[in-house]
């Protein structure tokens, strides 16, 4: 036997009951009792698509998490490899000044709007990675919700015929 039949939810216990209550049913030609045992099976196999379904979706939710951990990793990466050009580029201009004191301050403007419009650049391509992967956590997360949504349904599915075999019980 499974841990996953042996474990919580009465799964094994419901399947055995109602192999019990089938059998007994069709050797007393007793069509309610099989019908029972039918339920109780139904209810176990329920009971487990609910539990494979749980657990689907927190894999989903660990795989989702990684995503985003190593997306955000990968910005922030990309993020310092930004600061560390742009400082070069900055030490360089700085360079540039000191030695080229002479230049008319038409050229001085011009190269002080090139490092901005690279700035720019690169800060834009920064943003554009950071909104896809916030996409992306989206769309894992959507995935895990809707993951969730389905094992609360065949939750809900195992209790409903537990209450059907309850009053068919009483």
């Amino acid at each position: 036997m499974s841990s996953e039949n042996a474990g919580g939810g009465g799964g094994f216990v419901d399947r055995l009951k109602g192999k019990a209550k089938e059998v007994a049913g069709s050797l007393l030609n007793d069509r309610q009792l099989e019908r029972e045992g039918e339920l109780h099976e139904e209810k176990a196999d329920a009971a487990q698509e609910a539990k494979r379904r749980e657990r689907e979706a927190a894999e989903e939710r660990r795989e989702a998490d990684l995503v985003a951990r190593e997306r955000d990793l990968e910005t922030e990466e990309q993020r310092l490899d930004a600061e560390e050009t742009a400082e070069a580029r900055e030490a360089a201009i700085e360079r540039e000044r000191a030695e080229e004191k002479q230049r008319i301050e038409r050229e001085r403007v011009e190269r002080k709007a090139d490092v901005a419009r690279g700035e720019r650049a690169q800060h834009a391509a920064l943003t554009a990675d950071e909104q896809q992967a916030a996409r992306e956590r989206a769309q894992a997360r959507r995935e895990a919700s809707q993951t969730e949504q389905e094992a609360e349904r065949a939750r809900s599915t195992a209790e409903t015929l537990d209450r059907a075999m309850d009053k068919r019980g009483q």
